[in-house]
């Protein structure tokens, strides 16, 4: 289908219109103001949030031996970052890492809260002590893409913005892993993706790699990162439940997310 086409198919649609290169339902129109400004917001701040995106993915993979794939997500991803966002991340990790891989990028992530500890963030991005500018979305280990057990539009579309940093092929076989993606967007598997950030080893990438051989170790650190990133996973909850916007927000984040969600397993 061209491009004229496709504005021809909107006009004549009776649910949908199509507005200064925005589309929106009929009846929503007044939401196409608000991203509107998103966009403009976003041309001014997105090239420098996204070095900071760069500098946590370099250091994650630095430190992490069992990241696969960092990949951007979220509003800088889909061009719609503002003032008061965080950067969201999706991450796709070795089988039997999830919550050790959680907690070892969320204290990558305090590396540049303090960093840029005076940003003001919208009440569901706070923390108690500094603002939350790293956000880990979702942490897929690779028994749960092989194939995804969800097979949605909502779950497409989450990967569809995905734009991996570190660890695209990778990226590229969970994509092929998972045909039923073709059915929402086809596009994704058109599109070719390379590394932006190199990956490089650390000490401590190289020794938790060296535990990892161990199988037993691997689960003892896996199960005492689980109870550790609890602890801070609780501590940021309790603290947002305080603002009823908040509360809503993780609820609907919450359902979104089922069965992804950190701690839904």
């Amino acid at each position: 289908m061209s491009a004229r086409d496709l504005l021809d198919s909107l006009a004549r649609s009776e649910s949908v219109r199509y507005l200064d290169g925005f589309v929106c339902l009929r009846g929503r129109e007044h939401l196409v103001e608000r991203s509107r400004d998103r966009v403009v917001a976003d041309k001014r701040l997105n090239p420098r949030m996204r070095a900071v995106a760069h500098d946590f993915a370099r250091d994650l993979a630095r430190v992490c031996p069992f990241v696969q794939t960092v990949a951007l997500t979220g509003s800088m991803a889909s061009g719609g970052y503002q003032e008061g966002d965080d950067i969201d991340f999706d991450l796709f990790v070795q089988r039997g890492t999830k919550y050790t891989t959680y907690l070892i990028a969320t204290l990558v992530g305090l590396k540049y809260a303090w960093r840029h500890r005076h940003l003001e963030l919208n009440a569901h991005h706070r923390t108690p002590l500094l603002p939350k500018i790293i956000c880990i979305n979702v942490v897929w280990p690779e028994d749960q893409t092989q194939p995804f057990v969800r097979n949605d539009e909502g779950l497409a579309f989450e990967l569809l913005h995905c734009q991996p940093l570190v660890g695209s092929e990778s990226f590229g076989r969970v994509l092929r892993d998972n045909p039923w993606l073709h059915a929402f967007f086809p596009q994704i598997y058109r599109r070719v993706w390379a590394d932006v950030v190199p990956r490089e080893s650390g000490v401590l990438s190289r020794f938790l790699a060296a535990l990892a051989r161990r199988p037993t170790v691997l689960m003892r650190i896996e199960g005492a990162s689980r109870r550790l990133a609890w602890v801070l996973y609780q501590l940021v909850q309790n603290h947002r439940s305080k603002d009823p916007e908040a509360r809503e927000r993780m609820a609907f984040l919450r359902l979104v997310k089922y069965p992804y969600e950190v701690f839904q397993d």
